[in-house]
């Protein structure tokens, strides 16, 4: 299993070689993938460690450095690459596109498929959509979640990881975003110019992991979540450092201790919500 996935994972890398046709270079001669196993990880690790990516198969974890952006537009993006969409992202990373989603691969990820749209028919009236009926039939993102966190060190130099959904602001609620998952999407290739070979889209544009439904899935990975439509509804929350601070950007293929734990606090807080009175709380007697 082992084997596939990094034969898989770095043939993919190869067919990424052809990135070249960007500055009019005829792409290098790509070479059959190695089958046997210590070649095939090497070149792996070797491609990994150019980019900053650390792979932990023990872990089931991915990690790529980044550091904090500041955007000035509400955000679109929870990571992109330099090349990306930096004025909608929360982070930057240096890593290729391209070698990051090779990794993925190889720690198991499948990808899944991205949200759909279908006109309503019949289509509702003017009347019907000024009062907030929808005239698009939404399917979200399907596929088997994933999890990321992000790692730093505070001012005093002592380790900080959390949930990424602790980071994201849902402004409608003006709290951390619930009820949220992530699909891995893995990209698409595509041909930029006429005559020219194919290329992986990502690469181009560095759009990495998306907060609201976009589409054609040039981006890696998207957020699953019932406003996630709207692109103006995500901004930050105070849990976030300043910007510019450097992080630890990771991918995890199954569910951490850390959310895991945040689960069971939501869970927790939704019960004590829902078992709340009107009066609790309040002093005897109705007062304020």
């Amino acid at each position: 299993m082992m084997l596939r996935l990094a034969a898989t994972a770095l043939a993919f890398v190869a067919a990424c070689v052809a990135q070249g046709a960007q500055d009019g270079k005829q792409p290098p001669k790509v070479e059959p993938a190695p089958t046997d196993p210590q070649k095939v990880l090497a070149e792996m690790k070797q491609q990994f460690q150019k980019e900053g990516i650390a792979f932990d198969l023990d872990k089931k974890a991915v990690s790529v450095p980044a550091v904090v952006n500041q955007p000035q537009d509400p955000v679109e993006y929870l990571l992109v690459q330099k090349k990306g969409k930096r004025h909608e992202a929360v982070f930057v990373t240096m890593a290729k596109p391209s070698v990051l989603n090779a990794a993925l691969l190889l720690l198991g990820l499948a990808p899944g498929k991205n949200a759909t749209y279908v006109e309503k028919k019949p289509a509702p009236t003017l009347e019907e959509v000024q009062a907030g009926v929808d005239p698009i039939i939404v399917t979200p993102p399907q596929g088997v979640p994933f999890f990321m966190t992000v790692r730093w060190q505070d001012a005093e130099g002592k380790p900080v990881e959390h949930c990424v959904e602790d980071l994201l602001l849902d402004r409608t609620t003006s709290q951390p975003i619930v009820d949220c998952s992530w699909i891995y999407l893995g990209g698409r290739m595509a041909q930029i110019y006429r005559n020219e070979p194919e290329v992986y889209i990502a690469d181009f544009e560095g759009n990495l992991v998306s907060v609201c439904y976009l589409s054609p899935d040039n981006h890696l990975a998207t957020m699953v979540h019932k406003d996630a439509r709207d692109d103006q509804n995500w901004w930050t929350t105070s849990l976030l450092p300043p910007a510019d601070t450097a992080v630890e950007f990771v991918f995890h293929r199954g569910e951490t201790k850390l959310h895991a734990e945040r689960r069971q606090r939501l869970a927790k807080a939704a019960e004590a919500k829902a078992g709340a009175t009107p009066t609790e709380g309040k002093p005897a007697g109705g007062g304020k």
